[in-house]
């Protein structure tokens, strides 16, 4: 009797572990004691709030600008209205925070591809396979916008955090189908790949009682809580079943919404920030409740209209558990193993897998771009420029009082002759009336009494307020070169070049942190999950274009020739081009080292050009054709890669010729 070979699907549902009811109450008490444990720590989020005001340079009313330290920055109705709303905020805050953001990008998300794949030469065509492979999630995951989020979090709180997920897609194809008329069908079929997300440093749940850059290593448990709307978790559960990984579907789509009224989620909104969106923070989270739609009302029974209320909350938990004290029957069950866990309004769970991670890391990675030592107490880029900018505003707001004060000084007037409405009158021209009566003894002068002003001490606010701006540039070493601003001096241009070959010395030091902490096994993670995850298929070669087919057995083989560069530590860096060509020049001009490395020349140069980045250099070789298929993987793709091979596509047995240099004879 045949014996028939299981389905995709059926080797997945014999892989998973299913969970008894008392495993599952078990994990979401766990659940529920660290979102609890998660309101404790407060006064990072606070700190947040606090640096995004400063950051957009918000203020929230007119009157919390009014006189402090008796200076007059009132905004009250004077004679000629010129400076009564402005309160001015320099942008310290922003330009440093940016600029430092700007410089981190340069570093980490200018190269194309963003990791690039170093090899030796006989395995060049698998690196390329796996450089496209990681270039392709690049692009589907949207790499480069997720990572610039990240740094830009680090930048303005010193924390941020990064969820690295093997997720998939749906991808649509078009295939032949002879049994309709017109030929053709559309097949949905999942795409794979490595989701990078960047993750709301409010809302990240994790194990507090270490350092940000521990966490992923050594930490128990790392997570983050996101609000959506009915149809987002429908969706979800969906993928969930067909992939037979989804529990409670049921009892979670009826778990109701969990906005409250007092705010006592777990879920923490963003602050206001702008006096044009203000409830931008609170709209953005409604959806329909689509119950109403179809669940008839007990009076009427008529569908009745939707409710804009409708979120679920959506807790994804990276935990380090022993399944043994949870009640699963997992493999190693006394042995700490990271399971991925979500939840719904904290209390429902729908979903539970173990998984493998590179170097056994959580897949939630922590930023902390300037570390100490001091773990939650270092000061962001973003916090240490806030003392300057408030120092500055106040200091340009008193030169604006002084203005004001100018334009309409204090003054003393007698209420029965002049109404405080044409004293206080916005109009630049008024015409006001006194009322003198008949017995009065009083005349117009007695009516009204200016009190002179006298702006001693105020004539050099704005002077202090750029020696203000100039020591906040002086602290994390962005000045004004480092922003690209010409600075005037007596500098020859070699002076000059020499001057700005170190001013990016201490803005290294948050990029060789990151690069350690978050970067480094980021690309682990990204590779491994190729390697782990991945299934046979093909992908194009962004360097040549061509089509190439890869079998994921033959990339684990040649796993440990490879190398993921990044913009910190690029190829060059790497493969030691620079190394690589002084040893071409050196050869070229040693007769010696022409006899015994002469042949090694052409793929030498091929090597190097390769790990430049140069596209489609294969077309230069002369055995190259336009129809030319490439070669299996793992193999040459050209006679310049192969050196254990003499005598094939147009190579020579004997040494080429060699070239006396300076005269010199060549050596037999």
């Amino acid at each position: 009797m045949a014996t028939r070979t299981p389905t995709a699907d059926e080797k997945l549902v014999d892989k998973i572990v299913r969970l008894s009811a008392e495993s599952q109450r078990r994990l979401v008490t766990y659940a529920m004691s660290i979102l609890e444990k998660n309101k404790q720590f407060q006064d990072l989020r606070r700190k947040m709030d606090n640096i995004d005001v400063a950051y957009a340079r918000y203020q929230e009313s007119v009157e919390q600008a009014e006189a402090s330290d008796g200076v007059d920055v009132r905004a009250g109705n004077i004679g000629c209205d010129v400076f009564a709303n402005d309160n001015v905020v320099p942008p310290i805050v922003v330009s440093q925070v940016d600029s430092y953001v700007a410089y981190l990008a340069e570093v980490f998300l200018s190269g194309q591809p963003l990791f690039p794949i170093v090899s030796n030469p006989i395995k060049r065509r698998a690196a390329e396979t796996l450089e496209a492979l990681m270039d392709d999630h690049a692009i589907i995951g949207g790499y480069a916008r997720q990572l610039l989020l990240f740094l830009r979090d680090g930048c303005k709180y010193n924390f941020s955090a990064l969820e690295v997920d093997w997720d998939s897609i749906d991808q649509f194809s078009v295939l032949n189908d002879i049994t309709r008329e017109a030929g053709q069908s559309i097949q949905r079929k999942p795409k794979k790949f490595t989701r990078v997300l960047r993750l709301n440093p409010r809302n990240v749940v994790w194990d507090w009682s270490l350092a940000p850059g521990d966490v992923a290593e050594h930490g128990d448990y790392a997570g983050h809580i996101s609000q959506m709307s009915r149809t987002k978790l429908k969706r979800q559960l969906n993928k969930w079943s067909i992939e037979h990984k989804a529990y409670n579907i049921e009892k979670a789509m009826l778990s109701g919404s969990s906005v409250s009224p007092d705010g006592s989620g777990n879920y923490y909104p963003d602050p206001t920030i702008s006096d044009y969106q203000v409830n931008s923070t609170k709209g953005r989270n409604a959806a329909p409740n689509w119950d109403y739609w179809f669940e008839p009302s007990k009076s009427s029974g008529r569908r009745g209209p939707p409710v804009l209320d409708t979120m679920y909350e959506k807790f994804v938990l990276y935990a380090r558990i022993m399944p043994a004290e949870f009640g699963i029957a997992a493999p190693q069950p006394n042995t700490p193993q990271i399971w991925k866990l979500i939840f719904i309004n904290g209390n429902v769970l729908v979903y539970a897998e173990r998984i493998i991670s590179a170097y056994d890391y959580l897949p939630v990675l922590f930023g902390q771009p300037l570390e100490d030592g001091l773990n939650y107490q270092t000061q962001s880029i973003a916090e240490g420029e806030i003392p300057f900018q408030t120092a500055a505003q106040t200091l340009f707001n008193i030169r604006f009082a002084a203005a004001r004060r100018a334009v309409s000084d204090r003054a003393l007037y007698i209420p029965d002759m002049i109404k405080p409405s044409d004293i206080n009158s916005k109009h630049p021209a008024p015409k006001i009336p006194v009322s003198i009566t008949a017995l009065s003894q009083k005349s117009i002068d007695d009516a009204y009494k200016q009190i002179p002003f006298d702006m001693r001490g105020t004539e050099t606010t704005i002077q202090d307020a750029s020696l203000i701006v100039q020591f906040s540039k002086e602290l994390h070493g962005v000045n004004s070169p480092r922003q690209g601003q010409f600075q005037k001096g007596n500098k020859s241009v070699q002076e000059w070049t020499d001057t700005m070959g170190g001013s990016d010395g201490r803005m290294r030091l948050p990029a060789l942190v990151l690069e350690h902490q978050v970067f480094s096994p980021l690309k682990s993670m990204i590779s491994l999950n190729i390697l782990q995850y991945g299934e046979d298929g093909h992908v194009v070669s962004h360097l040549t274009g061509n089509e190439l087919e890869f079998k994921i057995s033959e990339l684990r083989a040649a796993n440990l020739s490879f190398k993921v560069a990044d913009g910190y530590t690029p190829k060059s860096k790497l493969a030691s081009t620079d190394i690589i060509m002084a040893g071409m020049n050196l050869i070229m001009n040693s007769p010696m080292l022409q006899q015994a490395y002469g042949q090694s020349l052409p793929s030498m140069f091929a090597h190097f050009m390769s790990l430049s980045g140069v596209r489609g250099f294969e077309q230069y070789d002369p055995s190259f054709s336009g129809n030319q298929q490439p070669a299996p993987l793992g193999l040459p793709t050209n006679n310049l890669q192969s050196e254990s091979q003499p005598g094939q596509s147009g190579q020579s047995t004997q040494p080429p010729a060699q070239i006396p240099a300076n005269n010199a004879q060549p050596i037999a």
